[in-house]
């Protein structure tokens, strides 16, 4: 069996339902994550799981969605779909691990064009909320 499809079940046990404590965990230290939104990579867990938590306040997780899953090796991509307001999003997220089941690297991408406007609005909104 592969190692990633074994690492995922902690994701999707916490984060779908928006407990984002496991972050501290499941997030490797010296973690990198790649924002649709922002374009250098954001380094280390501190500031990884300011943005998951964020992203998870964003992404409306009532309509959210995984649809796809792959897993080989030490590599996920997750496709999920989502609905902000009115815009639908729909998008990848691409995660590496490490062999004890640490993140190390994590990429969102989204689609349309639109999408990625209304996610960036949303989350300068929650990164708002959370850092005040």
């Amino acid at each position: 069996m592969e190692k990633a499809s074994q690492f995922i079940r902690v994701w999707h046990e916490n984060f779908l339902h928006q407990n984002t404590n496991f972050l501290d965990t499941i997030l490797h230290d010296e973690v990198v994550f790649y924002s649709p939104v922002v374009f250098k990579g954001i380094h280390g867990k501190p500031m990884t799981k300011l943005y998951l938590s964020a992203a998870g306040e964003s992404f409306n997780m009532k309509k959210f969605a995984y649809i796809r899953e792959v897993h080989q090796g030490l590599h996920s991509v997750l496709e999920f779909e989502t609905f902000i307001d009115d815009i639908a999003v729909n998008g990848v997220d691409i995660i590496e691990w490490d062999e004890k089941g640490k993140i190390i690297n994590f990429k969102v991408m989204v689609r349309p064009f639109k999408a990625i406007e209304k996610v960036r609005e949303k989350m300068i909104e929650s990164l708002e909320k959370i850092s005040n």
